[in-house]
């Protein structure tokens, strides 16, 4: 039996430029607070955040489709 697969690793690429977005945001209004390197250093932390989350999240997926695939193969050995 054959399940709809849809794209997997959309949600990683959406939580990425969700925090890309956010970091530009923090950068903006705290340089016109008068802030411009602390808006910079908060920029830079978030957008180092959302790469490390995102590159945890695609690390899962591709375990979690491997581990998926191997399953699948034990699976059609054990039926011939």
């Amino acid at each position: 039996m054959r399940r709809f697969r849809g794209p997997q690793r959309g949600w990683a690429k959406i939580t990425l430029g969700i925090s890309i977005l956010f970091a530009v945001v923090v950068f903006v209004f705290l340089w016109i607070q008068g802030s411009p390197v602390r808006g910079a250093a908060v920029g830079i932390v978030v957008i180092g955040a959302g790469i490390w989350e995102w590159r945890r999240k695609r690390t899962d997926q591709i375990r979690a489709e491997r581990f998926e695939a191997e399953a699948e193969e034990n699976r059609r050995k054990r039926r011939q």
